[in-house]
């Protein structure tokens, strides 16, 4: 690792990327003291609940056929943190990471902007594929929609993914109410994809027209269908999503829609090895798990993990059997040879690929 990039490394995570503070009124400012390069770019916004990840993956994938330059912000990130913003392929170099990020962190200095770690990011993905002079942004929402700092820029194509109960205590108890801060990020002259229920619809600003696709393909053929190209949708492995290795299948899930649909896919586990993050909802997710699995409980490497303790409690509290381990790799070597489940968080997966060595693993 460069020292230069380790020294920016630093600097992100003081920022403290666990932090979250909604609100556009710092991204606004730090754009505006880059020279607003958001407003060059042609941007592909996706929001939603779940499946942003993977429909930024394979929309990239799909638009690279047309052998226009693509850019694609994503969060959060498996293993380095440059896995969030890529053109086609490829990663930023550390060198460019650590170039455009040293200017992010001056401007902020500067100017007394208390920036997030996601502000920062973000800001540097705006800026850096402003400098690329990429065709298109594919830029997806980290948190809500309204108040996310992607939302400085506007979108001529919003991707509107699913619609669930996730992050409650900042985007609403329910789901009227989270549809309408996942919405605004919908401009006048913009086109909506999405794979809402009609009934949800009117929560979604007034805009060009209103798309409906059920599932990742559909809004990647709707999306190549307005940008006017004719390439078929690409739909690929993406690493930590259904990814197979021994007995295990590897796979991040966050909310109950996320962990249903997984089962949906496949539901004949015998151990779920589970670590996950405490504000999320623990008990509405291990109560869609299989009903003779056996919970695999695991401390994360995060400030924000739920104990290994507290899950085996709500696992308890359902009649779920579960064992206590201090780390996903300490539930992985004492895995029994079974079918096996590990999700629950990025972090989880993240734990999980480093532990086999899979690919991209590490940043050497």
């Amino acid at each position: 690792m460069s020292k230069e990039y380790g020294k920016t490394l630093l600097w992100l995570n003081e920022l403290n990327q666990n932090k979250i503070k909604p609100g556009l009124e710092r991204i606004k400012k730090l754009m505006n003291l880059a020279g607003n390069p958001q407003n060059k770019l042609r941007i592909i916004a996706v929001g939603g609940t779940n499946a942003k990840g993977s429909t930024c993956f394979n929309l990239n994938h799909t638009l690279m056929q047309t052998k226009r330059k693509i850019g694609c912000f994503t969060s959060p990130h498996i293993h380095s943190v440059r896995e969030r913003i890529k053109i086609g392929n490829n990663m930023m170099s550390k060198k460019e990471f650590a170039t455009y990020l040293l200017k992010i962190k001056m401007l902020s200095e500067q100017n007394n902007l208390r920036i997030t770690y996601f502000e920062a990011l973000t800001a540097l993905a705006y800026i850096y594929f402003s400098s690329k002079n990429v065709d298109y942004a594919i830029m997806e929402i980290g948190l809500g929609g309204e108040w996310d700092a992607v939302n400085v820029a506007d979108a001529e194509i919003a991707i509107l993914t699913t619609l669930g109960l996730d992050h409650v205590d900042y985007l609403g108890d329910s789901l009227e109410k989270i549809a309408a801060t996942k919405a605004k990020i919908v401009r006048k002259n913009a086109t909506v994809i999405t794979g809402w229920d009609e009934k949800y619809h009117k929560y979604i600003p007034e805009s060009k027209k209103i798309i409906k696709g059920l599932k990742i393909a559909d809004w990647i053929k709707a999306c190549t269908n307005v940008l006017e190209f004719s390439v078929e949708p690409i739909i690929m492995n993406i690493p930590g999503r259904q990814e197979k290795h021994l007995n295990f299948t590897i796979d991040t899930a966050h909310n109950e829609q996320a962990i249903e649909h997984i089962l949906s896919i496949d539901d004949n586990y015998k151990e779920v090895i589970l670590g996950m993050l405490v504000d999320k909802d623990i008990e509405a997710f291990i109560a869609k798990l299989p009903a003779d699995c056996t919970v695999s409980a695991c401390n994360l490497n995060s400030e924000r993990s739920a104990s290994s303790d507290y899950i085996y409690e709500v696992c308890n509290q359902l009649n779920v059997k579960c064992r206590k381990f201090i780390s996903v790799k300490d539930a992985i070597s004492s895995s029994t040879g079974e079918k096996t489940l590990i999700t629950g968080s990025f972090y989880t997966v993240s734990e999980a690929r480093e532990y086999f060595k899979l690919e991209g693993y590490s940043e050497l």
